[in-house]
């Protein structure tokens, strides 16, 4: 990822913002993000029914003005060791044209990967027989007024890790260098689209998720003074 670009945890939506992307225009697609991650939640429990949930966030996406330019493939990636890693992202972005996404992903995921905050995040989640999911959403300027996104919504299942070690040595880069081996296995699912985004497209939809997000905040304001 280049000195100019912007990788932001929004949600469960890890951000990564390219060259050229107007500061409006970001604060735009974190609101549509957060605007679907909530609309999905109130349909669909993330947990107990993943693929219904992160469809539905697709959709919402697209009903904000958002065009469909491609899909990702859903074939799930079993993943047995460090060396294996990389291949994730790869997968991950399956049948979507688009290279630059592509790197732009990849460096996504290796900034988490790298991030000290990352470490604390993903040892609170992960253990033997446990499922997570996040999504993955490179941006990238399309060049001509709009952006192009890449939504990519992971559910990662873990299963029969060695308790030696944490879900954080296996995917970290740097437990490469130590040379050990790690039993167990993650299967990984993609879901997920490729989108143009654009501030004409999205307009008529700002003021009403703006104040449904406020109003959110509010609310959980209001719950954590209780």
């Amino acid at each position: 990822m280049s000195n100019n670009d912007m990788c932001l945890l929004v949600g469960r939506n890890l951000l990564s913002f390219g060259q050229g992307i107007s500061t409006a225009l970001r604060a735009d697609i974190m609101n549509c993000l957060l605007y679907a991650e909530s609309s999905a939640d109130q349909r669909y429990d993330q947990r107990q029914d993943w693929k219904a949930w992160i469809k539905c966030y697709r959709d919402v996406i697209q009903q904000k003005g958002s065009q469909i330019t491609g899909t990702i493939n859903p074939s799930p990636l079993r993943v047995k060791n460090i060396k294996q890693a990389r291949a994730l992202a790869l997968n991950a972005t399956g049948r979507v044209n688009a290279s630059r996404l592509q790197r732009l992903w990849v460096a996504a995921f290796d900034t988490l990967m790298a991030s000290g905050h990352a470490q604390t995040f993903f040892n609170t989640w992960f253990g033997s027989g446990r499922s997570e999911t996040f999504q993955v959403v490179p941006c990238e300027s399309d060049g001509n007024g709009g952006v192009s996104i890449l939504l990519c919504g992971l559910q990662m299942t873990t299963t029969a890790l060695n308790t030696r070690f944490s879900f954080w040595d296996i995917f970290s880069f740097s437990f490469l260098r130590a040379k050990k081996v790690v039993s167990g296995e993650m299967t990984v699912q993609s879901i997920g689209a490729a989108f143009r985004f654009t501030a004409q497209g999205y307009e008529p939809y700002r003021q009403s998720i703006e104040e449904y997000l406020r109003m959110q905040a509010q609310l959980e304001v209001i719950q954590l003074s209780r």
